[in-house]
């Protein structure tokens, strides 16, 4: 089971930075970010997802 929520974490990511790279910061964007706080809150996914994911939405969101 933790391999299948791993995967399904990681396609997340994937999601995000294929999301962020097309579209910058844009309401999908955003939507996908808010969607895995929800996620994250109801545990869907780890902690340590969330970060990451987390943190590409900051790098898209608030390019240099």
């Amino acid at each position: 089971m933790e391999g299948t929520q791993q995967a399904k974490e990681q396609a997340y990511l994937r999601r995000a930075r294929e999301l962020g790279r097309a579209l910058g910061d844009s309401p999908e964007f955003s939507q996908l970010c808010r969607e895995a706080y929800q996620k994250y809150r109801r545990g869907g996914i780890s902690s340590a997802a969330y970060n990451a994911i987390y943190t590409v939405c900051l790098e898209y969101a608030q390019p240099r």
